[in-house]
């Protein structure tokens, strides 16, 4: 009997032991205490996106001028980009590829900040039916470890020709901020039970850096601008009595008040009319 219970006290100190162990390692692991990486350099105008863009075009991705290293990963990230963004949905994409671009405007693809051609927007609002426009450009690609990737994003609305929003961020997984929220971003969309494929991907994946950073732009679009409040908060007194209450319903008869016997009996008695 004494063995059993000395086996049970083993197996149970072993599995408080692992425990133990793992929530040590929770607390030297870069993904569980950060420091994070926050996206900073967006613009959005003060209406946000509003609640009747619900079609974005999306242009081709193109790279960076004069980048040849993020030219060759267009090709690659074009198809994350496009699976993020509708991912998310926010709005719906419709995608343009280059060859519908060459046939629409005689070109294959348009950076946001270079002239556009002859009546682009009125043409593209009528060919695809959308709001909105974004543009896409991906400014920096390091596939090797530690990996990198810039992104360049302008969204326009068609009808009034404002931006919308709009970022330019470099993702560098060899800075500790970033490498530790893109270890966070696997840990939680992937299986957490293999360190050293986590680990592996962390390294050696730019798509998995692709979803990561796109996920923390997208997620800093604002659906559309929160409803005025007329009257506020603090001016509300909720334990204040209204000074006229409103009774809902039938009113009961107003109360009338008795006369005094005395004045009864000094009233003048109504004269009864005389029979003819």
């Amino acid at each position: 009997m004494k063995k059993i219970i000395l086996r049970y006290i083993l197996i149970a100190a072993f599995l408080c032991g692992g425990t133990a162990c793992k929530q040590v390692a929770k607390l030297r692991n870069g993904a569980y205490i950060g420091p994070f990486y926050t996206v900073g350099n967006v613009y959005e105008n003060q209406e946000g996106l509003e609640p009747q863009i619900k079609r974005v075009a999306m242009m081709p991705l193109t790279s960076g001028r004069g980048n040849r290293g993020a030219e060759r990963g267009v090709p690659q990230m074009q198809v994350v980009l496009t699976e993020e963004f509708s991912r998310n949905r926010i709005f719906d994409i419709v995608t343009v590829t280059s060859d519908r671009m060459q046939r629409m405007f005689s070109r294959r693809a348009i950076y946001a900040d270079e002239p556009l051609p002859h009546d682009f927007l009125q043409i593209l609002k009528r060919e695809t039916g959308c709001q909105a426009v974004l543009f896409t450009e991906l400014t920096t690609f390091r596939a090797y470890p530690p990996v990198a990737l810039g992104w360049k994003i302008h969204l326009f609305d068609l009808e009034s020709e404002k931006l919308i929003w709009a970022a330019d961020e470099v993702f560098d997984g060899g800075q500790s901020p970033v490498a530790n929220s893109l270890r966070r971003h696997i840990r939680k969309n992937h299986s957490t039970h293999n360190s050293a494929a986590t680990e592996l991907l962390v390294l050696d994946s730019p798509r998995e850096m692709a979803r990561y950073s796109l996920s923390e732009l997208i997620s800093t679009i604002v659906k559309k601008n929160p409803k005025e409040i007329s009257q506020l908060a603090e001016s509300i007194d909720s334990q204040k009595m209204p000074e006229q209450p409103v009774e809902v319903g039938p009113q009961p008869a107003p109360k009338v008040e008795k006369m005094p016997e005395d004045a009864k009996k000094s009233a003048t008695p109504r004269e009864e009319p005389s029979e003819i």
